[in-house]
């Protein structure tokens, strides 16, 4: 590991990529992209553990740093091997994109990134169930809190209103020329009162779907049970702890625009007011730009978007997804695909 690669930002692991790291892991990315197929499908993922393996040595501890850490919010890694021009335009919408293999290999990249830390999986009610998501602005959605907006992008816990969301949200850039910030907050940043810290640990709050999974449900299956489900996670969510574990080092699940205390109880209302507030507070800016991979503790972090200004001309921001449980994926599937989890 080169010295001065490696560094900390806060709560945030920053290590740069040397040129023969970066074009070691696009070489290990083109013989799984040879042997696998394509990264947006399920099919790629079994069995990739023989090529994460074979990624450049040096890159390894510094997952399992990240993994291990009690204190780290975020991996920022700087330096992977991208082509815009390969990549083709910022597509004008996610449907346009999930059929293009042109950025099979900035996938692949990321994929074997996340899969070092865990096992990679999807929603069926996020852009059909592909494995490899794609962040972009749509000029229908400007207004819409979700990664197709481009109005700020509240901070949040990824899909927190679901036991089974994931615990690390890897993220990849493919095209940033405005640098516009991802935001992050971490639950170590937080200055709350022991009172307020024992009723966020208590079952007493609600965390709504945010309206993305209700919306693409309502298009692409409106008489599924899994949106009939969705709505009633919308409509009565189970009661929810906001921190969890180890009260030395708790985990934080919340979501800023679908969280609420239970009407009446003032008490969980000033603790959930607190606990907004420090988080607010806490916000640090984070640039996406091309070639950079954050992947996000989705249990000790929590993340959003500044506003910015698209111009739906093929050169606005453009960034890749991926969603990773930390351990075994969950039993509950949506269907004979093992990967795609249901609401």
């Amino acid at each position: 590991m080169d010295d001065g690669a490696l560094g900390h930002s806060s709560s945030i692991l920053r290590y740069a990529l040397s040129a023969e790291e970066a074009d070691g892991l696009c070489t290990v990315a083109q013989t799984a992209l040879a042997a696998q197929g394509s990264p947006a499908k399920s099919p790629f993922y079994e069995g990739l553990e023989e090529h994460v393996h074979r990624i450049p040595e040096s890159i390894c501890p510094v997952l399992k740093e990240f993994k291990d850490s009690s204190s780290l919010g975020a991996l920022r890694i700087s330096g992977v091997r991208v082509d815009p021009d390969r990549c083709g335009p910022t597509p004008a919408s996610w449907q346009e994109a999930v059929d293009d293999r042109r950025q099979e290999l900035e996938e692949a990249q990321l994929a074997l990134l996340a899969s070092g830390l865990g096992e990679v999986f999807a929603w069926p009610t996020l852009q059909r169930g592909r494995m490899v998501q794609n962040l972009l602005p749509v000029e229908s959605d400007r207004e819409q809190q979700s990664g197709h907006g481009s109005v700020a992008l509240d901070w949040h816990t990824e899909d927190g209103f679901h036991e089974d969301r994931c615990r690390y949200l890897a993220l990849l850039g493919v095209r940033n020329l405005d640098r516009v910030p991802t935001t992050l907050g971490t639950v170590n940043d937080l200055r709350l009162t022991g009172e307020h810290r024992s009723v966020l640990s208590e079952r007493r709050f609600r965390i709504r779907p945010d309206l993305e999974h209700l919306r693409q449900l309502a298009t692409f299956a409106p008489d599924s049970e899994m949106l009939r489900r969705a709505r009633e996670m919308h409509e009565n969510p189970e009661p929810a702890a906001l921190l969890f574990g180890d009260a030395e080092a708790p985990f934080l699940r919340i979501d800023a625009p679908y969280t609420t205390a239970p009407a009446g109880d003032d008490e969980a209302a000033e603790a959930l007011a607190a606990i907004v507030d420090e988080l607010t507070r806490a916000q640090r800016d984070v640039v996406v730009g091309e070639g950079d991979v954050l992947i996000v503790d989705n249990y000790r972090a929590v993340h959003g978007r500044r506003a910015f200004e698209p111009r739906f001309d093929g050169t606005d921001r453009w960034l890749k997804r991926m969603s990773v449980a930390g351990r075994r994926l969950p039993k509950a599937t949506a269907g004979p695909d093992a990967r795609v989890l249901a609401i």
